[in-house]
């Protein structure tokens, strides 16, 4: 990365010469950071920027909630219950220490969550639970993401299932929507609201007026649902935050 540029207190640009598109990128400590490739023409950027002002309130709701947890004493001791509000499951933790070398979660009759291996390692244990999520997510998540599709007639090409530190979906060129696991943990009205906006995205890839009206049509009240999405990371547990920061990259769109 080299020509670093302020272009006011929130936004910092850079160059990169691997950069093919403009990038959007979310730093809890240095905020909006905004890479472009080599010549590309700085006068556009607010036009840009000015685009994705809905992912960027959520970006920086983020950075400011990965602040104040860094002031928190972070967690030692793995949870005893967790709770997935967005398919209304609620799992008692249970842990037993075994040889194994692989510490795993593993679901049991009667909303029990088992964990098993070296239970000792809080680490190991919270990983544990992130694969558990990333299960859960595709066996309750992407079956309502399809639904939905069906239900929008709408064209979903395929899905993933992600653990993405800024963007609570995403949508490819290609059609194929990903999801963040991290959704569990939010309202069912909301990982609607995810869903449905993502898959407008399947008929406008980027977020024009005429993406917006295309939404509104299938959620008119979907401004409350952008507010609540700003500050709904607070509602993911610590746990749940250990992978790196992700980047935003045109083209594409995510919520």
């Amino acid at each position: 990365m080299d020509d670093p540029r302020q272009l006011d207190e929130r936004y910092t640009v850079r160059t990169s010469r691997r950069a093919r598109h403009v990038q959007l990128h979310v730093d809890p400590h240095q905020g909006l950071v905004v890479i472009v490739p080599p010549g590309f023409r700085r006068h556009h950027l607010p036009e840009v920027i000015a685009g994705e002002r809905a992912w960027i309130e959520r970006a920086l709701a983020w950075a400011r909630e990965q602040r104040r947890s860094q002031v928190d004493a972070v967690p030692t001791r793995p949870p005893r219950q967790v709770r997935l509000p967005a398919v209304g499951e609620c799992w008692q933790v249970e842990y037993r220490a075994t040889g194994s070398r692989v510490t795993a979660a593993r679901e049991h009759p009667g909303g029990r969550l088992r964990v098993t291996g070296d239970t000792d390692d809080a680490g190991a244990c919270f990983a544990a639970l992130r694969r558990w999520t990333a299960r859960a997510a595709r066996q309750r998540l992407v079956p309502r993401l399809e639904q939905l599709a069906v239900a929008e007639a709408l064209p979903l090409a395929g899905t993933t299932v992600r653990n993405q530190r800024t963007r609570w979906a995403s949508c490819s060129p290609a059609g194929i929507i990903g999801i963040n696991r991290k959704l569990l943990f939010l309202p069912p009205h909301l990982v609607d609201y995810v869903f449905i906006h993502e898959l407008c995205h399947l008929v406008h890839l980027d977020h024009s007026p005429r993406f917006w009206a295309e939404l509104a049509a299938r959620i008119p009240r979907y401004r409350e649902h952008e507010r609540e999405l700003a500050e709904a990371w607070r509602l993911v547990p610590t746990w749940m935050q250990a992978d790196g920061y992700q980047h935003r990259q045109d083209p594409g769109r995510g919520r």
